[in-house]
């Protein structure tokens, strides 16, 4: 079946850095045919999108961009920026023209987004997809190829939901619906909760070396650098995400908390059988995962 992109002829990347400039580079590797326009605060990004040929044009103001050829925006810059951006871009969208995101956060944030940005249509994507490192330098064009993809609509618009998400079918995600506030259910529970840990557990260290005077930090084996891999990412992005889902994260923080002091429990005393019962029912759960 030949790819279409969900019709869109003009689309423009709010943000280039990993996830914008991967989007960018997945729809020119994969023969998008029309307008990639790019949008980025920081001239660098936009010089960097134009010479890995990720974008046909870019522009770090919004009046200089030619709107009247852009029928898809797709916001990815940090979420929290997310409202004032959509207010600001309104005024310049022509009929009929579909706001899309990147964001790892849905919930109350697309409610807001789909009443400012009345009558246009906004359908809240999250990819799941990226890496620790940020910029467009990072950027890879297979990084959604086979990768899970969640569409948080709201309203009726069923015409322009499924436009947005053939644009990502053909670029190599497999797609799923979710209801907005179920996704950051899910998603503090399986990413944003794993980042808050890997960023204390590496805050622990950093404790501890100073408690002790000794650089802790000389001696990570594979696991430790496994483990907090995921905290070498962007602390902007990620305390966007902490503070936008913050209810959620914090009920998870909670959940965790009480199993580290079941274990500490069971460590304290000595209880070799019950050790061994949290530690044999995580590892199968883990093993189910491959």
């Amino acid at each position: 079946m030949e790819k279409d992109f969900g019709g869109f002829k003009g689309i423009l990347v709010v943000g280039l850095g990993l996830i914008g400039g991967s989007l960018a580079l997945a729809l020119k590797k994969e023969g998008y045919k029309g307008k990639i326009y790019g949008y980025d605060l920081n001239e660098n990004r936009i010089k960097k999108a134009l010479e890995l040929n990720g974008i046909d044009e870019g522009f770090n103001k919004l009046q200089d961009i030619p709107w009247k050829n852009v029928d898809l925006v797709v916001l990815s810059t940090p979420v929290k920026t997310f409202v004032e951006l959509a207010k600001k871009i309104k005024p310049f969208l022509k009929e009929n023209t579909v706001i899309s995101d990147v964001g790892s956060v849905k919930g109350d944030l697309v409610v807001k987004l789909y009443e400012i940005l009345k009558p246009h249509v906004f359908v809240g994507v999250h990819p799941i997809a990226g890496t620790e490192k940020e910029g467009i330098e990072n950027a890879k064009p297979d990084l959604f190829k086979n990768a899970r993809l969640i569409l948080t609509p709201l309203g009726e618009d069923k015409e322009k939901i499924e436009k947005v998400e053939r644009l990502w079918k053909d670029i190599g995600s497999k797609t799923e619906i979710m209801d907005p506030h179920l996704h950051d259910f899910v998603f503090a529970s399986v990413s944003h909760l794993p980042h808050a840990i890997a960023f204390a557990l590496v805050d622990s260290l950093i404790v501890l070396s100073k408690e002790t005077g000794i650089d802790l930090f000389k001696y990570p084996g594979g696991g430790f650098k496994d483990f907090t891999r995921i905290a070498a990412s962007s602390p902007t992005v990620w305390k966007d995400i902490f503070l936008e889902n913050k209810e959620n994260l914090l009920h998870t923080l909670q959940v965790f908390s009480k199993s580290l002091q079941k274990l500490k429990e069971a460590i304290e005393k000595e209880d070799e059988n019950k050790i061994l019962e949290i530690l044999s029912e995580s590892r199968e759960k883990r093993l189910s995962l491959d």
